[in-house]
């Protein structure tokens, strides 16, 4: 009787140790909560997005060809607006919905702006099989401002490594970064369109 009661504590010991080997790590909700919490309380704060975090530094004066189809031809050099131009670059692609409202937006500022100077530049990231609906859609959407396509990733690499869409970067007149901001949403539009008109005050 007392081997039998000993094996059976023996056997219910061994489940035990096994059921915490086994049995998954509870997530800490509280944690969860606590993290999502404060990630939203520094996206209401800054205007700096995750993406990649670089206020106050220099684009690349890249270079990139237009769109086949598009509003623009030949290249895009960033290089000759350095300095001189407050500058919004759009990061976005053909299958990116948010996009298809920020980019008619800011055809607008483009066009309340551009006798001012602003100049703004849409960066596809269509991959070789989407390549060819970007100069289409960009007219469909009714954009005038220059759209160009990154195949090689080079310059998306640069500025918006996680490839982001859709990802906004304002560079002021001296050439210095001072947004960067991932997605879009129609309540923003206020809070962009009164930064856009300090970007075309700001000289650096």
């Amino acid at each position: 009787m007392r081997l039998s009661r000993a094996l059976s504590i023996v056997s219910l010991a061994l489940l035990l140790v096994g059921g915490l080997a086994i049995a998954p790590r509870p997530r800490d909700v509280a944690s969860d909560q606590t993290r999502a919490s404060l990630g939203t309380l520094l996206d209401t704060l800054s205007p700096v997005s995750s993406a990649r975090a670089r206020v106050g530094g220099q684009p690349p004066p890249f270079t990139l060809p237009a769109a086949v189809g598009g509003p623009s031809t030949g290249q895009f050099r960033m290089s000759e607006l350095l300095g001189h131009n407050p500058v919004v670059i759009l990061f976005w692609a053909t299958w990116c919905v948010p996009c298809q409202q920020e980019l008619p937006f800011y055809e607008t500022l483009y066009q309340q702006h551009r006798a001012a100077g602003l100049r703004v530049v849409g960066i596809s990231m269509d991959n070789a099989t989407t390549l060819t609906r970007v100069g289409p859609a960009a007219r469909r959407l009714g954009i005038t401002f220059d759209v160009v396509t990154d195949l090689d990733t080079r310059v998306t690499t640069q500025l918006n490594p996680r490839r982001s869409a859709p990802f906004s970067v304002w560079v002021n007149r001296a050439g210095r970064i001072t947004w960067e901001r991932e997605g879009f949403a129609p309540a923003e539009q206020g809070t962009i369109a009164q930064g856009i008109t300090a970007l075309m005050a700001d000289g650096g």
